[in-house]
């Protein structure tokens, strides 16, 4: 009888333990998540903003083309 009491002392520690276990692991899946979205959403920004730089890269090139073509002009 005294062994059944330590075999069922040891399953209720390890099942406590392997709640504790899950629930850290939910909670680390969580935080993966979480930084997941958050780097999507910092790439997101980062080519919002690339594609900004582009467009204002072609305008600054279509100015110096045009005033390119006026000094030719008046040379």
């Amino acid at each position: 009888m005294d062994l059944l009491k330590q075999l069922e002392t040891k399953m209720q520690a390890l099942v406590q333990q392997r709640n504790q276990l899950k629930e850290e692991l939910d909670g680390l899946k969580a935080a993966g998540d979480q930084e997941l979205q958050s780097l999507r959403s910092s790439l997101d920004q980062a080519l919002a903003e690339k594609a900004a730089l582009e467009k204002d890269r072609e305008a600054v090139k279509d100015q110096v083309a045009a005033i390119l073509r006026a000094l030719e002009a008046l040379g």
